[in-house]
């Protein structure tokens, strides 16, 4: 890696260091729409990644009518770090690990209570298996665990527990399945198109407030999208459009569906990136609704931001990389 990326890499490290890295209330930390969203690898070749994602909620919807209530509001910041390392040209061990921080307003009249919390949140480890890289087709399947790395029995200054919306980590183990399929045009090999699906099954926290049952709802993710590539300034530079559809079960606690959540979105995705050198990109995209339909009342997406860094070592199967995160 050359001086420049080096020096990239440490000043995105320390911007988002200092910005106390966070997560989403309407769909916790970013984990299953950050699964799979490495390029293949070859055998013995290492990914590196890093990332701050931004996720800014200022929108109350009941269903699908927007509110005209602008007394809450709540900011997701999250450090996502994902490393994968080629096993065998069809086999990719990858690992996600994040750090978070929430912060979340409501203000009605002279009232006005500000909760943040900060910590490591919850970590994920996924064994991908290229089952067919031929035609200029290629498809990949996956299933791994999400592990409880994070907290989730912070409290406030009084001493009070939070909901599980504001904890860190989830306090249980997830199951996740993916699948990603990327076929690239023959007449033009660097415009790739793209599909993702990662499904998570919740596990149960038994121990949420000291004795209860809290479960997330499982979480459906779908993503299409299309990439391309050309060279201006003698520099490698790409661009992208996705769409991502995300469905998710009503949380439960103590067996009982929680009112005011879940619900299905579907999310604008715009992306760019800068291949700074063969072996290093850096990878910024956004994320707007499109459309959402909450059970109840809930506080919903208005933008997400991400921006990211990403270092291949070793041998490099090809250079497309996938725009998604």
């Amino acid at each position: 890696m050359n001086k420049r990326a080096v020096f990239v890499l440490l000043l995105l490290f320390v911007f988002v260091v200092m910005a106390n890295a966070q997560t989403c209330c309407s769909g916790g930390v970013p984990l299953s729409n950050n699964i799979g969203g490495l390029p293949p690898a070859s055998k013995g070749a290492w990914q590196l990644s890093a990332a701050y994602d931004l996720n800014v909620l200022k929108t109350l919807k009941d269903g699908t009518e927007t509110l005209d209530d602008n007394s809450r509001n709540r900011t997701t910041q999250t450090l996502l770090f994902k490393s994968g390392y080629g096993i065998s040209d069809n086999i990719r061990l990858e690992l996600l690990f994040t750090a978070v921080r929430q912060q979340r307003t409501i203000t009605q009249g002279n009232f006005n209570e500000y909760t943040e919390t900060n910590g490591l949140g919850d970590g994920v480890i996924i064994l991908h298996y290229q089952y067919l890289n031929a035609n200029s087709w290629q498809l990949a399947f996956g299933i791994g665990p999400k592990i409880p790395i994070g907290p989730s029995n912070l409290k406030n200054e009084n001493g009070i527990t939070l909901n599980a919306d504001l904890q860190p980590g989830s306090g249980a183990w997830d199951g996740i399945m993916h699948h990603s399929l990327r076929k690239s045009l023959n007449a033009r090999p660097s415009m790739v198109f793209t599909n993702l699906i990662t499904y998570r099954l919740t596990g149960v926290n038994d121990e949420y407030l000291g004795s209860q049952e809290y479960e997330f709802g499982n979480e459906l993710s779908v993503v299409l999208g299309a990439s391309d590539q050309l060279v201006f300034l003698k520099k490698l530079f790409g661009y992208g459009l996705s769409t991502r559809y995300r469905n998710a079960d009503q949380d439960r606690i103590n067996n009982q569906n929680i009112a005011n959540t879940g619900g299905e979105w579907i999310f604008l995705v715009p992306s760019v990136f800068w291949q700074i050198s063969s072996a290093t990109s850096i990878i910024f995209n956004g994320e707007v609704p499109i459309y959402s339909n909450k059970t109840g009342t809930q506080l919903t997406p208005t933008y997400r931001l991400n921006l990211g860094i990403y270092v291949t070592i070793g041998p490099k199967r090809n250079q497309l990389f996938n725009l998604k995160q």
